[in-house]
């Protein structure tokens, strides 16, 4: 390209900084970056997505429906698990309980036969469904196993001293305190570690119906032997005088094992409508029978909240209800903690099924309290359920037309 200067002088200027004035230009000229970016972004968006509409929008409705279908079909078309294979799993899982309650006696027995008495103490592992639809068996505290708590030290040390063929040294014999070997403390610390153990003795003193219970609504209790027996005595006692029990329980209108709340509420509503000085139509004589069931179904014991925790209630057994302890959740929210007492100690189990009459005495005392519960639950649930009823009815009731 050539141009002139003022003097009239030919000027020529080379194609790049023509190309360069240019693009200066329009640099300077045209529509700012940062728009166009902009609008070229919101375009690209709505390119990328697709318009369904009309038969489209028919079509992929269509298509998901189609699928979905087809899903459900392949699904039912799965070869449902045979009653055989049931039952083979369902043995499977028994004899695999059965196997650790049996490693669990055996490991027991050892302890018991191998160790001095006093580097170790027995209790009582009592269960509970707690849930406001509990399964009979459970409805109440049921025990279930004898536990041992040993002092861990002094048993290792007789294990390796005696597998090697020698008597323990008198420099290596560890004083056994009281705090090592101290049940409910330990046990506490112990029993998240041991589901599988409590599962297996709660299935063969409860049966099969442990299984379909949330092991988180399992609640366990613990007491001493001694404390226990007590309670054994108890009960016993009340089924030796069932037929004076009976006959209270009739004059009160009650059973001989509700509740004792339930028992106490009709014998306080008794005793007031009963008063000779109140009810003119009452007897002393009639007052005083009242008076005196209410004292022989209390005696019974019962006062703590069930039935069992009662038993024996005046010879001070010491049940203690681990209320804030579940196998597999602890008070850290499921969070494995091994205690200083935990690591101290060693905690084992053995079935008490090997006392039939514990097993039949407080099962058959669960089922027949947790019918009554559930008689009286479904009567209650009857009475609101009219209740309710007759209110609607009420007020569905046309208002009369005043005359």
């Amino acid at each position: 390209a050539t141009c002139r200067d003022n003097q009239g002088a030919p000027l020529t200027v080379s194609s790049r900084a023509m190309f360069a004035s240019s693009a200066l230009v329009t640099t300077q000229w045209s529509i700012p970056a940062g728009l166009t970016r902009a609008r070229t972004a919101r375009a690209s968006r709505a390119t990328a997505q697709p318009v369904v509409a009309g038969k489209a929008k028919k079509a992929a409705k269509a298509a998901d429906k189609k699928a979905a279908k087809a899903d459900k079909k392949a699904a039912a078309k799965q070869a449902p698990v045979s009653k055989q294979a049931k039952d083979a799993a369902r043995k499977k899982a028994a004899a695999a309980m059965r196997d650790v309650v049996s490693r669990q006696g055996k490991a027991y027995d050892r302890i018991v036969k191998e160790m001095d008495r006093d580097e170790y103490r027995e209790y009582i592992l009592s269960v509970r469904h707690n849930s406001p639809e509990p399964v009979q068996q459970l409805c109440d505290w049921l025990p279930i196993a004898e536990v041992v708590v040993a002092d861990k030290q002094a048993y290792e040390a007789k294990k390796f001293f005696r597998s090697v063929g020698s008597d323990i040294p008198e420099t290596e014999q560890q004083a056994v305190g009281a705090d090592q070997i101290e049940g409910v403390p330990a046990i506490k610390a112990k029993l998240p570690a041991m589901r599988e153990e409590a599962v297996g003795m709660a299935y063969l003193m409860a049966g099969s119906v442990v299984k379909d219970v949330p092991f988180e609504e399992l609640e366990f209790g613990v007491e001493d032997w001694g404390s226990f027996e007590m309670a054994v005595d108890a009960y016993e006692a009340q089924q030796s005088t069932s037929k004076r029990f009976a006959a209270a329980a009739a004059t009160l209108g009650v059973a001989a094992d509700d509740d004792p709340a339930d028992v106490k509420r009709v014998y306080r509503k008794l005793i007031a409508t009963e008063h000779p000085d109140r009810n003119p139509n009452s007897s002393q004589e009639k007052f005083n029978a009242i008076k005196e069931a209410y004292e022989l179904l209390s005696d019974r014991g019962g006062q703590s909240g069930t039935t069992f925790e009662g038993l024996g209630d005046k010879a001070k057994r010491d049940f203690r209800n681990l209320n804030d302890v579940h196998a597999g959740v602890t008070s850290k929210g499921g969070e494995m903690v091994e205690t200083d007492v935990g690591s101290k100690v060693e905690v084992v189990m053995r079935s008490l099924t090997i006392y039939d009459r514990i097993k039949t005495m407080f099962i058959a005392r669960n089922v027949s309290l947790g019918a009554r519960k559930a008689e009286k639950t479904k009567a209650s649930g009857k009475a609101a359920a009219e209740e309710e009823t007759a209110v609607e009815e009420e007020v569905a009731a046309p208002e009369p037309v005043a005359a």
